[in-house]
């Protein structure tokens, strides 16, 4: 495979020219800050951070509560509250049946 910003030979499966540093291929979309549809307790916040963030939702939950509670409950309901409001909810997929998917050849 070749670079198409330098032309010069790069490994098949790089994501990156290792001579002139640019992206090769697709890349990833960049991460967004949303309240999940599944896994959620109460709003889905401590969920969406977790999915953000790469950790655990146990060990966000943990730490939103220790927070909390170190700060103020008050402080921390509202900054929960607000995060509720404020952070998308994920969209809604209809899952297409199979009937209606596109053949393929």
């Amino acid at each position: 495979m070749y670079c198409n910003a330098c032309g010069k030979a790069i490994a098949e499966d790089g994501r990156y020219c290792p001579h002139c540093g640019n992206v090769v291929g697709i890349s990833p979309p960049p991460k967004k800050l949303m309240r999940p549809r599944a896994d959620r307790k109460i709003g889905g916040v401590c969920a969406g951070l977790a999915q953000y963030l790469d950790l655990d939702v146990s060990l966000v939950r943990i730490l939103w509560f220790f927070i909390a509670l170190v700060s103020g409950i008050f402080p921390g309901f509202v900054a929960y509250v607000l995060a509720w409001i404020i952070v998308p909810k994920e969209p809604f997929l209809i899952p297409v049946a199979a009937s209606q998917q596109p053949i393929t050849s």
